[in-house]
């Protein structure tokens, strides 16, 4: 098969990571300036930019390349957006379900594209680093 070059992902420098790492503090902040800039704000609209916030930084260090890419990296890699899709098939339905206990209904206010990015995100790198320490662990 041919190089496809919509098919290949081109991974950010490492030093990317210092960027990813201000977007875990920055919604804090916003939201801070916000309630104080307008206290009627809806807490929703609040937790969106936090919910943002945090997959951008999930995705920005997913897609930054290690300072060794070889293949064991990338087979990883693969491996974690596999897990990461797996954990968030299962994942969604229990926050539906504890939703459903709370409220005694199924809302869709939780239920936000914001949500669903930053726990695909959070979950694919939850496995890569995962993968890396229990790779880490077998060669020492």
């Amino acid at each position: 098969m041919k190089k496809n070059s919509i098919l290949e992902v081109p991974l950010l420098h490492p030093n990317w990571k210092k960027l990813a790492y201000v977007f875990f503090p920055l919604p804090v902040f916003i939201v801070i300036g916000i309630a104080i800039l307008n206290p009627k704000t809806d807490p929703n609209e609040t937790i969106q930019i936090i919910y943002g916030s945090w997959a951008l930084a999930f995705m920005i260090l997913n897609l930054t390349r290690e300072k060794v890419e070889d293949e064991m990296v990338r087979t990883f890699r693969q491996q974690a957006f596999q897990t990461g899709f797996y954990w968030l098939i299962w994942g969604l339905p229990v926050l539906m379900i504890i939703n459903y206990w709370r409220f005694d209904r199924f809302t869709s206010e939780i239920f936000t594209a914001y949500l669903v990015l930053f726990l695909l995100n959070a979950y694919i790198h939850g496995a890569f680093k995962y993968q890396k320490y229990i790779a880490n662990k077998e060669e020492n």
